[in-house]
């Protein structure tokens, strides 16, 4: 028993309590434990912010007394205690993958993305939470959305409303665009890209984002913000993540920046000067007026940043840097009819990518190219590959048809397990890292920009190059298929 008298459970504890859930980590309501004693609390509006004021470790237990019915208690799981399921993520990426919720306020509407409703008419969920309440309170507060729950408890938290519906049953039709789906299982909504069906935490996360970031602090107080981006993504990541972020926090009125910086991620901000337009410095931000994001990863997967379609464009280039890939690309193709194909590989085989971003093999691949050649009559094969065992299939299976920029390319073979290209690249330089990665990174922007141009796109999965791609494209694609061989039930994710 903690100093305050919360019961508290051991991880093994709590793992066989919850086995075969996946439930969120917030305050959920539970039955009363007469086991043991732990502090008592009253059932008000401000419960869950008092019970947080408690500083409670994941497995603490409070006792509410309630005048609106039965007693109950709340029980608190950390956010990240299994939250994410580790093995959709690369290996070098590190926990936190979720904010920490201690600090909030749903009156404050100010700080609150509200727009994360905009198209939303109908809400449901399916398990009585903390997050759930508080999202119902708001709903109802600020927009004109129907909320439907099968929990009568909901009214011991939320005065009763035409808009709130508690039923035996809640609706079948669950596709829908319109309806925002908040289920019990753990969904982050990245799945298939609308956001409308996810799990407690992300729908609270997706809301409350810019209270987390402020931890409390007033938004008037800054005008910039800023985040440290990992070194292990390549451009199309950095390029991707700073218009994205440039994009998103401007609704909040606040300047994405990197401050004082020689470096985005791995790259010499100098050198990708000379060929992208990135504006990410101001000499009046300065660490008084600009915020910090915690957790970079805790963004990664939330409407706010990924619903941002076109994270990079053509303004995104130097005028002299598009030119020369135009005159390229004309000078390669004329006008012949090219199918553009990025197939990743390498490291993300050793760093065992999963889900959606587990990439198809060529040998995968092929039977689809094969029909779409046959089929749309194209004269060319341009691939896109950092794997030398793909460009080989590729040419032994379409011969003269394949064409790849000349590069050095890897082996899934070369690299250890969980090794990541750029590490690689660090221990093989032979002290000349630096030099060889503005050319490196030309390069593999010469291909997502040749692929651009292409009538149609094969991707072998989700990558912020496939992303790039499609960005700069904007929709001129005859026909684009992203493979999704990592996820149950599917092959592709997106033809169109």
């Amino acid at each position: 028993m903690g100093a305050t008298g919360q019961k508290m459970y051991s991880p093994e504890q709590k793992r066989s309590d919850r086995r075969g859930q996946e439930d969120e980590r917030m305050f959920r309501i539970e039955g009363v434990d007469r086991d043991a004693e732990f502090k008592t609390l009253e059932n008000t509006p401000d419960l869950f912010h008092i019970a947080l004021k408690e500083d409670p470790k994941s497995g603490s237990r409070f006792h509410v007394r309630n005048g609106k019915g039965s007693d109950f208690d709340i029980v608190y799981y950390d956010n990240n205690d299994d939250l994410e399921d580790t093995k959709s993520y690369p290996k070098y990426v590190k926990p936190p993958y979720m904010a920490d919720y201690c600090i909030y306020d749903e009156n404050d509407t100010g700080t609150l993305w509200l727009e994360f409703f905009d198209g939303v008419r109908d809400m449901m969920f399916e398990e009585l939470n903390e997050y759930t309440i508080v999202l119902t309170r708001l709903v109802l507060s600020v927009t004109d959305i129907e909320v439907y729950c099968t929990d009568f408890r909901i009214l011991w938290f939320v005065p009763e409303n035409e808009r709130l519906h508690v039923r035996e049953h809640l609706p079948e039709d669950t596709d829908r665009e319109s309806l925002l789906y908040i289920r019990k299982e753990r969904a982050s909504g990245i799945e298939d890209g609308r956001f409308r069906t996810l799990s407690s935490t992300y729908a609270f996360h997706n809301v409350f984002l810019m209270q987390w970031i402020l931890g409390g602090r007033r938004l008037s107080d800054y005008r910039f913000i800023t985040v440290e981006i990992e070194e292990f993504g390549g451009i199309g990541a950095v390029l991707s993540y700073c218009e994205r972020f440039r994009i998103g926090f401007e609704r909040f009125g606040l300047k994405f920046v990197q401050p004082g910086k020689e470096y985005i991620g791995k790259f010499r901000l100098e050198e990708l000067k000379k060929f992208f337009v990135l504006d990410v410095q101001d000499e009046e931000a300065n660490e008084g007026n600009t915020l910090t994001i915690p957790s970079f990863i805790a963004l990664s997967k939330i409407k706010f940043i990924k619903g941002i379609p076109h994270s990079v464009d053509g303004s995104d280039l130097t005028p002299e840097f598009r030119a020369d890939m135009d005159e390229y690309y004309d000078g390669l193709f004329g006008d012949e009819k090219v199918l553009g194909v990025m197939i990743r590989g390498t490291d993300y085989v050793t760093a065992g990518m999963k889900g959606d971003r587990k990439m198809a093999t060529a040998d995968q691949m092929a039977p689809l190219i094969h029909e779409w050649v046959g089929r749309y009559g194209f004269e060319r094969v341009f691939l896109a590959t950092e794997d030398e065992d793909a460009l080989e299939y590729m040419r032994q299976e379409f011969g003269s048809l394949v064409v790849a920029l000349s590069q050095e390319r890897l082996r899934v073979s070369d690299l250890r397990q969980n090794e990541i290209l750029t590490d690689y690249e660090k221990e093989h330089g032979d002290g000349m890292y630096e030099e060889k990665l503005e050319d490196t990174t030309i390069n593999y922007f010469y291909a997502l920009y040749i692929l651009s141009k292409c009538d149609s796109f094969v991707s072998s999965g989700r990558c912020n190059g496939s992303e790039i791609v499609l960005s700069l494209n904007n929709g001129r694609f005859s026909n684009y298929y992203k493979f999704a061989v990592g996820v149950e039930h599917s092959a592709c994710s997106e033809v169109s």
